[in-house]
């Protein structure tokens, strides 16, 4: 025998689930109706100001956006100049302190170091009996002086007298058995170094006829030149003021 409840359940089988779904979808499209319903009228509830705010404000975001733009331009056009003048003024301090160093080394004021020669100048002991006779047994700051323009001469480009720099306002004199380098006492032996071609100085300052030879002449044991590989020269270290000699109001 056949269950007729079995056979009708089983001929409405899709009833059910076309009303599941017609029910979801009705409910899904009125959700969306009344979000919608719901925007529309919070903005019909907003007043003209408010809503001139809401625009305004949309509107301010995007000038702030591109005042921002515009910021971010000029700071990196501002970073790029300030680069640019941080590299004008390193390469202007350090063409300054080259030029420094030049005009320091031109008067005498840095210490320098260089191949050379050596002149030692000495006194000797006279066994002359006549004090006037044994003047010429010792050494004058004429001598040092004469030494000192021959090696300048030769092409020195930096010379010292006992260690001390000669430079542009050295000055040699006798005081008593002492001469005086600018302000510094100094005695025998005098020791005088020059900086250049050692070679060429070599030979100038032993030339026939030069203040070396004249000396020689005296005695031979008076003089001793040696060339030099390398050596170092102070600084000069004597009065660089002037007193009446002013710069020309034209170079100012």
């Amino acid at each position: 025998m056949v269950n007729p409840f079995i056979r009708k359940r089983s001929e409405n089988q899709w009833v059910l689930p076309l009303s599941v779904m017609t029910f979801v979808f009705g409910l899904i499209t009125s959700l969306a109706w009344i979000g919608n319903q719901d925007r529309t009228s919070r903005v019909a509830r907003l007043s003209e100001e408010q809503k001139l705010r809401y625009a305004a404000g949309k509107l301010d975001l995007s000038e702030d956006n591109e005042r921002l733009r515009e910021e971010v331009s000029k700071l990196r056009s501002e970073n790029s100049k300030l680069q640019n003048a941080v590299a004008q003024n390193s390469s202007a301090s350090k063409s300054l302190n080259e030029s420094l160093q030049e005009y320091k080394l031109y008067a005498s004021l840095t210490p320098v170091e260089g191949p050379g020669v050596s002149v030692t100048l000495k006194d000797v002991k006279s066994q002359l009996p006549d004090e006037i006779a044994s003047i010429g047994e010792i050494i004058h700051d004429t001598d040092v002086l004469r030494v000192v323009n021959e090696l300048k001469n030769a092409g020195a480009e930096a010379i010292s007298v006992n260690n001390r720099r000669v430079g542009p306002l050295t000055n040699f004199r006798c005081v008593g058995t002492t001469i005086l380098v600018d302000e510094y006492k100094i005695a025998s032996p005098v020791v005088v170094r020059a900086i250049g071609d050692s070679d060429t100085l070599f030979g100038a300052i032993n030339l026939p006829g030069g203040i070396l030879d004249e000396i020689r002449r005296t005695d031979p044991k008076m003089v001793e030149v040696d060339p030099v590989q390398k050596m170092r020269l102070p600084g000069y270290s004597g009065p660089t003021t002037f007193k009446v000699a002013q710069v020309s109001g034209d170079t100012k």
